[in-house]
C-alpha cells in the first residue's frame, strides 16, 4: 500500500524521525509521499527522505492557508528555486490549491499562488496535489480558465459530491481522488460516492497527523493506519483488499512516477 499524502516530517512525531515511517512499513505500507505546505517544509521533508529514501517521496508546494500578503511570494520563490534546482528529487508540486473554510478574504492571493504553482507544474511537467476545501466552484473556474494547460491532479482528502466528480472529469478525465480516514467516519457521505469515483481513480492517503480513521479516530493519525482506509474502500466497493492495494498502488506509482 502507498500513503500518497502524509506529514510524518512534522515535530508531532517526536525526536525519532523514522519511528512512524518504520511502523508504517511494518503495517504493510511500502511508500509514503510527503507533501510540503510552505518553504519551511523543505528541510524537514529532505531530512526524513535522507533517512528513509527507499520509503519516502518528496513534494514541495505552498498550501492555501499559508498564503498571506506579507510573504507568500517569498515562500513561492524559495519553493520554485528548490524545484528548478532539484527537479528529479521531487514527485509533485503540492500541496496547493484553495481553502475558503478558514479565511475567505485571502481568495485573490490564493488564486495568484495557485496560478503560479500551476504554471510551474506545466513548465516542469509535474503533477500537482490539490487541497480544495469549501472552494470547489472557484477551483472549477480556475481549471476551466486553464483549459488545455492542466497538469495531472489528485484532489487530496476529497470531500466533494458525486456531481463534483463528474464536473472535474469533464475538465480532466483522469483526475485522481485521495481517499483518507473520512471514508470511515460514521456520518461521512464519502462511501456513497466511491462507486462514482471508481477504484481506478482512487489514491490511498492518511493526511497524518490529522483525520485518523476508525477505529483510531481521536488519536494522532499516521501512515501505519492506511490498511483501515483500504479495508473500508474494499468493503464499500465489494472488492478484495488485495485488489484495492494492487490497483491503488499502481495508480500512485504511475501518478507520482515512483
Amino acid at each position: 500500500m502507498i500513503d500518497t499524502h502524509t506529514h510524518l516530517y512534522l515535530p508531532d512525531y517526536g525526536e525519532d524521525k523514522c519511528a512512524a515511517v518504520d511502523r508504517a512499513l511494518s503495517s504493510g505500507v511500502t511508500m509514503m509521499v510527503l507533501p510540503g505546505v510552505d518553504a519551511d517544509s523543505i528541510e524537514p521533508i529532505r531530512e526524513l527522505h535522507r533517512l528513509r529514501p527507499e520509503a519516502t517521496a518528496m513534494c514541495a508546494g505552498l498550501h492555501p492557508t499559508e498564503v498571506n500578503p506579507d510573504n507568500w511570494r517569498e515562500h513561492f520563490e524559495r519553493i520554485e528555486a528548490e524545484l528548478r534546482n532539484h527537479p528529479s528529487d521531487y514527485v509533485a508540486i503540492g500541496e496547493m490549491g484553495l481553502d475558503l473554510y478558514w479565511d475567505q478574504s485571502t481568495l485573490p492571493i490564493q488564486l495568484e499562488a495557485a496560478e503560479a504553482q500551476l504554471d510551474l507544474a506545466d513548465e516542469l511537467n509535474m503533477p500537482v496535489v490539490i487541497h480544495c476545501r469549501e472552494a470547489m466552484p472557484q477551483m472549477l473556474d480556475l481549471m476551466k480558465a486553464r483549459s488545455g494547460r492542466l497538469p495531472d491532479m489528485v484532489f487530496h482528502c476529497y470531500s466533494g459530491t458525486g456531481d463534483d466528480v463528474a464536473r472535474l472529469r469533464r475538465l480532466l478525465p483522469d483526475v485522481k481522488f485521495g481517499i483518507g480516514g473520512v471514508v470511515t467516519f460514521k456520518k461521512s457521505q464519502l462511501p456513497a460516492i466511491l462507486p462514482e469515483i471508481g477504484i481506478n481513480h482512487i489514491l490511498l492517503e492518511t493526511d497524518a497527523p490529522w483525520l485518523a480513521p476508525v477505529p483510531m479516530r481521536g488519536k494522532q493519525n499516521e501512515s501505519a493506519y492506511v490498511p483501515y482506509i483500504a479495508a473500508r474502500i474494499a468493503s464499500e466497493l465489494n472488492l478484495p483488499l488485495s485488489e484495492v492495494d494492487e490497483i491503488t498502488s499502481a495508480s500512485a506509482r504511475e501518478f507520482f512516477s515512483i
